[in-house]
């Protein structure tokens, strides 16, 4: 038998399922809710849908400033048509996901998966169970948003980002418990259609995982949206009755804020529970499931890839960790590369960064070369009128090795593509010093920061 059967529908279970199927193998996908998971359903792609709509209505607001005149009171946000043209592009990737799974001969199984043996699973579906037998398994089960301790989601007050996708209107105010990726994100987007935002961060600084000077640009910008942002506070208590949260600050001062919903995004944990692994010998923990580089756990029959075992929860990393899971289970010898993997925040300015982060490449390489380059020195970013930002480049000095890139500013997350190449395939900033880049483009930045290194930057 040469079946592989894989638990989940996400980026990481679609993508294994594919790669399965073109290694000539009989390929079953079992999912339990909608193909594309929390990606494309309840994550990336609708919240960039919503995303695209605040910049759209920001640029037309703004239009004046380019020379355009436009009536103020005849623009409007129309969220039913937001809301509407979000299910369209969720229709139509999901259909496009089920387009590949027949094309590739893949069997879509819907149902909840248990894992009885190294070669035997359980699905339920409603009130039918089925038993199939595999050659090897892989799970992907994905992630699911953290609650608060003492509050739980009720999905009418207190949210998850799935619930912010789909409200019913757009709330008058919004208070954001998490001032990570996601509530950053979803603070660009209310505070810019005009509701009053307020994010809650218990660490000193929005994003905290990011470079002092990246956040604090994002942190003003947010401000100048409208976003009040209290950093070193923690959420105490919640009273859903009067819609009330209580917050103290790093000094124990007390303070009251009621808002229309409260937004908890304090990350996401593994789905772990209920498909067996404690009783197949399966090493996991409530960070998820352990595996090695080619994505086996400790039964050497099933693999595991995407969210479900921790580490960098985001969809292109499960997309490479679902293809190195089914080469492996198919048979081949693949290992995944971590090593230069882009990390974007879709916020305005968007934030895109790969590679170390400055603190991160100082505490490992001691002395190193930093090279910036500001937008506002950048011709395409200034007719855009969209100045703020800059790019920052991080070399370790003995070799010229690129440590690092991060991006703040219009485009960030398509122009750290550059980076990611140079970074995956070891390129050394000196090899870049003769590079021509067009004019006038964003990306001219890259160049820029880099001749900066060395002290032969044009326009700064």
């Amino acid at each position: 038998m040469n079946r592989i059967v894989i638990i989940g529908g996400g980026p990481a279970g679609y993508v294994a399922a594919i790669t399965a199927a073109q290694q000539d193998k009989e390929v079953i996908l079992v999912v339990d809710g909608p193909l594309g998971g929390t990606c494309l359903n309840e994550g990336c792609m609708p919240t960039k849908s919503l995303l695209k709509s605040a910049d759209t209505y920001d640029l037309v607001k703004n239009a004046g400033q380019m020379g355009i005149r436009l009536s103020p009171n005849s623009i409007e946000v129309d969220w039913a048509t937001v809301q509407e043209r979000k299910r369209e592009v969720i229709s139509k990737l999901v259909n496009g996901i089920r387009y590949l799974m027949g094309k590739n001969k893949i069997k879509v199984i819907e149902g909840r998966a248990s894992i009885l043996s190294s070669n035997r699973l359980r699905i339920e579906n409603g009130n039918e169970n089925e038993v199939i037998d595999a050659s090897k398994v892989i799970i992907s089960t994905g992630s699911e948003p953290i609650p608060l301790p003492f509050a739980p989601f009720d999905g009418e007050w207190i949210i998850h980002s799935g619930h912010a996708m789909s409200l019913p209107a757009i709330p008058d105010a919004l208070l954001i418990v998490g001032g990570g990726v996601i509530g950053c994100e979803f603070a660009s987007i209310y505070s810019r259609l005009g509701t009053k935002v307020t994010v809650i961060e218990m660490g000193e600084k929005l994003l905290p995982g990011e470079d002092d000077d990246i956040t604090s640009i994002l942190h003003d910008e947010l401000m100048n949206q409208g976003v009040t942002v209290h950093t070193s506070t923690s959420v105490k208590n919640i009273n859903a009755t009067s819609k009330t949260v209580y917050l103290e600050n790093r000094d124990g001062k007390l303070e009251e804020i009621q808002a229309d919903y409260v937004l908890v995004s304090i990350g996401r944990r593994p789905r772990v529970n209920g498909i067996g692994l404690e009783e197949n010998d399966i090493d996991f923990s409530r960070l998820g499931i352990s595996v090695d580089d080619r994505m086996e756990t400790s039964n050497p029959s099933i693999y595991a890839c995407g969210d479900v075992i921790g580490g960098i929860q985001l969809a292109h990393v499960a997309f490479h960790e679902g293809r190195v899971a089914a080469l492996n289970a198919c048979g081949q010898f693949a290992q995944v590369n971590y090593r230069a993997i882009p990390r974007c925040i879709y916020t305005s300015p968007e934030i895109a960064s790969v590679g170390l982060t400055e603190k991160e490449a100082r505490q490992k390489y001691g002395e190193i070369k930093v090279g910036e380059f500001a937008f506002s020195a950048n011709g395409k970013a200034v007719l855009s009128n969209k100045p703020v930002g800059k790019v920052k480049v991080l070399v370790n000095p003995q070799y010229n090795e690129i440590l690092g890139f991060t991006i703040v500013g219009q485009h960030a997350t398509e122009l750290i593509g550059q980076g990611t190449i140079m970074l995956h395939a070891e390129i050394t900033a000196d090899m870049m010093e003769d590079l021509v880049a067009a004019h006038p483009t964003l990306s001219e930045s890259i160049h820029e920061a880099l001749l900066n290194i060395v002290g032969q930057a044009v326009h700064c």
